[in-house]
């Protein structure tokens, strides 16, 4: 009988030490060095059965049926989208539509966050795209120009100069549009991040991230 207890008593305490194992690994990820790879691997828990992705929590966040991907794997799908349901209105330059997608495909391992301003009256917009790359620690800004008056490829520019003049002609400041880039990164994501998530990180203190801005914004203070 005693020997019976004592293995129960075995049993009980190595299942509640796994559990608080789980638990703390969970709360200390080790491999989250900066603020972005919160966000990479605090989606990922998308896939567990057990888990709920800090996207749950963050108001204004579209809440699609994230409960459907519990029974899918990554290899079934290694993409997941989140998004903000309303326009964010910063305060030079107008209404943006913010979007992440993660990337979970083993050596595409990034995350996404797009944000997308349009005139339909002008019929152009402006894309502001940030990547992260998780294994190189790299996030990288690169800025788009869309001219719909024109037709593929020539609608969307890429090429520094030729954003300048689009800016130029709409009388759009680079430097108004790094504040706004600014505002919707840092404020807006990052802010929100911080303050409805158990985030270790913060705007003032990103981690351990290289950033590489747009050249447009170079000599732009």
């Amino acid at each position: 009988m005693k020997n019976t207890v004592k293995t129960a008593l075995i049993v009980l305490v190595s299942m509640v030490l796994v559990i608080v194992v789980y638990k703390i690994i969970n709360l200390i990820n080790l491999n989250e060095n900066n603020i972005f790879d919160e966000m990479y691997y605090g989606e990922k828990k998308v896939y567990s059965r057990f888990e709920e992705t800090p996207f749950w929590d963050i108001p204004g966040i579209h809440q699609w049926n994230r409960n459907d991907m519990k029974n899918t794997t990554i290899r079934e799908d290694t993409t997941v989208y989140e998004r903000y349901e309303k326009k964010y209105k910063t305060k030079k330059l107008g209404e943006w539509t913010i979007r992440f997608v993660f990337e979970y495909a083993e050596g595409e391992r990034e995350v996404y966050i797009s944000f997308i301003n349009e005139d339909k009256e002008k019929k152009i917009g402006i894309g502001i795209f940030i990547s992260y790359k998780v294994d190189t620690k790299i996030m990288k800004e690169r800025i788009r120009f869309f001219d719909k008056t024109k037709n593929k490829p020539e609608a969307e520019i890429d090429e520094i100069p030729k954003i300048k003049e689009y800016l130029q002609k709409n009388n759009i400041s680079i430097k108004d549009l790094k504040e706004t880039i600014d505002e919707l990164l840092y404020e807006k994501v990052i802010g929100d991040w911080e303050k409805y998530t158990k985030s270790r990180f913060s705007k003032d203190n990103l981690g351990n991230v290289k950033i590489e801005r747009s050249p447009l914004f170079d000599g732009v203070d």
